[in-house]
């Protein structure tokens, strides 16, 4: 995984500048304005993997090379049991390196800001990541591609690769004694797949079979999976029975023979046979998508639908053909180029799909709507304050107040309207793909966990209705988004067919608001009644406000306690659940009659850690046809997708 990276002078970067990428997922966005240097990054990276020309500043052209000595050096986080030898070594000295560095061990005032920058990166990589498990290596090239280690070339690095007694004049290493470390750029280089996808792409060629990058994605090249089909066996056997054939001809034509020109007779190889059955067999053929019962050209969709494609192909080969994705690292710029606003929700969510089946996936976008609807990963969120580019790391599990937080305390130019460009972005994807004969459908949440729940009730409503199911992060946040959509609602009222509801719990402090229900437009919440025993969904703002109901005081009672009474083992506090019957298929909050001191048992129990997700989980697994379902939950059915009428008669 690559957590960082340090340009000098590549494309709009000048000087020293360090870009964190990481906060604690494989999930990372770029964002920016255009021109920040966003796609830089990702064209810097693809040079360095891929042995593509740098794109160098302008500024190289009047100082120099020499003088401004571009280089790309990412900061690599890799798994110590994927080394050994002289190469753990070499990783271990560069660790050591990165793990101690500070500013006091550079000399300019520029350095030492960048260096800055990296400590602050790297204590948050060290409270999110088992360090001990892991080498953080910085290692790159330079415009010549050869090894650069960029500012970390210091005394430090001298005193831990050539010993603390070298002469004290030598504060760096030599370019010869930097070749050292070339076996580990190359075993770096050599373990990673990295596609780049810019935005500016031939889908027809990308799309096809032949190319580097599709069998990138297959995890296996057309020259594998033809030598499973054709084997060296066969290979031979063709050239024995073809020269047996020459033999047969030269004796019929008893003066005469068919030969080459040299004495030499050729043979077959293996790879002329392949080359051939490439070019006959799959290089005659393009990426089509089916269309009703037609076949369409990648070249005939509209730019938004190659888009599309490319995503979705890499989607289903990362995800149904390649044996692991471990190694790759995949690029994507400006996944929403060209596609509807409505469309974009879906591109974002197969990015993050994508990348749960990879190593790393990075992207550079101008689309916000993904903040408030991705469960883990990293912004960097990047602008510039004359000469000096100013990046802010955003962890998107906690972006909202983190966002505040940098909004206030930012150097840069972090825009002011971040939070809302992200919650426009996000509604106006809501709206638009609401509208029209074949409408999205939106059910919004506060947490995961809500999520697993509903995932599981409604799958018939996700696969045949074209439902979206997403959790915002709490009450606060659902009626920030009620509020923006009842506004964009009320302008296209007319012309949303599709249903828009949003779920909340009742808190014990309730976060009240008014709300107007419009037709395709509901927000409400679940609260219990112990008489008679039962749930409602209310408006925000009804009666009653009590008592506190979280989704776990609503699900099937029965099958409720019997997950609960799978976590006994390991929290004792639960061990009461053994002196009571089977659970009815009421409420869970009525399944059992329980002490209040034991409801407080089973609140702490889901208080902690990640419980109530893990919990989710497991309680799905569970769910049968035949258990009864909560009343809310088909309530909620019922109205995203009203059950057909039958007429009488």
């Amino acid at each position: 995984m690559i957590v960082g990276i340090f340009l000098r002078y590549i494309k709009t970067y000048r000087g020293y500048n360090y870009i964190p990428l990481v906060s604690d997922d494989r999930f990372c966005g770029l964002v920016g304005n255009n021109g920040i240097g966003k796609s830089s990054i990702l064209e810097a990276i693809d040079a360095l993997f891929n042995d593509k020309p740098l794109n160098l500043n302008i500024a190289t052209k009047r100082s120099g090379l020499v003088e401004t000595n571009p280089h790309v050096v990412p900061v690599f986080l890799i798994r110590r049991n994927d080394l050994s030898g002289n190469l753990a070594s070499l990783a271990e000295t560069l660790n050591s390196l990165a793990m101690q560095i500070s500013d006091a061990d550079v000399s300019s005032a520029v350095l030492k800001t960048q260096i800055r920058k990296f400590t602050a990166h790297r204590a948050k990589l060290i409270d999110c990541f088992s360090m001990d498990e892991q080498y953080l290596i910085p290692i790159g090239i330079d415009r010549l591609h050869e090894v650069s280690l960029s500012l970390f070339n210091c005394r430090k690095l001298v005193e831990l690769h050539l010993g603390e007694d070298t002469d004290s004049a030598t504060t760096t290493l030599t370019e010869f004694q930097l070749k050292e470390f070339t076996p580990l750029l190359d075993r770096i280089k050599a373990s990673t797949d990295y596609i780049y996808i810019p935005k500016e792409i031939d889908s027809d060629s990308f799309t096809k079979l032949e190319t580097k990058e599709i069998q990138s994605l297959m995890g296996e090249s057309l020259n594998q999976i033809i030598e499973g089909l054709v084997s060296a066996e066969v290979v031979r056997d063709i050239n024995v029975r073809l020269n047996s054939f020459l033999d047969t001809l030269s004796q019929e034509l008893v003066s005469y023979s068919y030969r080459t020109r040299t004495d030499r007779q050729q043979n077959l190889k293996k790879q002329d046979v392949y080359n051939l059955i490439v070019q006959a067999f799959f290089n005659i053929r393009m990426l089509h998508r089916k269309q009703g019962e037609a076949w369409l050209e990648i070249n005939s969709l509209s730019s938004g639908e190659k888009q599309k494609a490319i995503i979705d192909v890499a989607h289903s080969l990362i995800k149904n053909h390649r044996a692991s994705g471990d190694n790759l690292i995949l690029a994507v710029d400006e996944p929403e180029s060209s596609l509807h606003m409505s469309a974009c929700f879906d591109q974002f969510a197969a990015l993050y799909e994508i990348s749960r089946s990879c190593r790393q996936l990075l992207f550079a976008t101008h689309w916000y709507g993904f903040f408030p609807t991705i469960e883990s990963g990293s912004a960097a969120v990047i602008t510039r304050t004359g000469e000096e580019h100013i990046v802010d790391l955003i962890n998107l599990s906690n972006q909202r107040e983190q966002v505040r937080q940098m909004t206030r305390g930012s150097r840069g130019k972090l825009p002011y309207d971040v939070r809302l460009k992200s919650i426009n972005d996000f509604v106006q994807s809501i709206i638009t793909s609401s509208i029209g004969d074949e409408p999205y459908n939106w059910l919004i949440c506060e947490g995961s966990s809500e999520k697993v729940y509903l995932s599981a009730y409604l799958k018939n409503l996700i696969e045949e209705n074209r439902l979206r199911i997403i959790p915002v992060g709490g009450a606060k946040e659902i009626k920030r988004l009620y509020q923006h959509l009842a506004v964009s609602y009320e302008e296209f009222k007319d012309e949303v067919t599709g249903r828009i509801f949003l779920l909340s719990d009742t808190d014990a402090e309730l976060v009240l608001y008014e709300v107007r229900n419009f037709d395709n437009l509901h927000c409400k919440r679940m609260v219990t009644a112990r008489s008679p025993k039962s749930v409602s969904l209310v408006n925000i703002q009804s009666n009653p406000i009590s008592p506190k109901t979280e989704i776990e005081d609503v699900l099937n009672g029965k099958l409720f306690y019997e997950t609960l009474r799978t976590f006994v083992s390991d929290n004792p506090r639960l061990e009461f659940l053994g002196s009571y019957p089977e659970a009815t298929e009421d409420l869970s909050f009525f399944a059992l009659d329980l002490r209040e001191s034991e409801r407080e048992a089973i609140e702490k129990f889901f208080d902690e850690g990640n419980n109530k997700f893990i919990f989710a989980e497991k309680y799905v697994t569970g769910l049968t046809p035949e258990m009864v379902v909560p009343s809310w939950i088909t309530e909620i059915r019922d109205w995203v997708a009203p059950p057909v009428r039958l007429s009488g008669g």
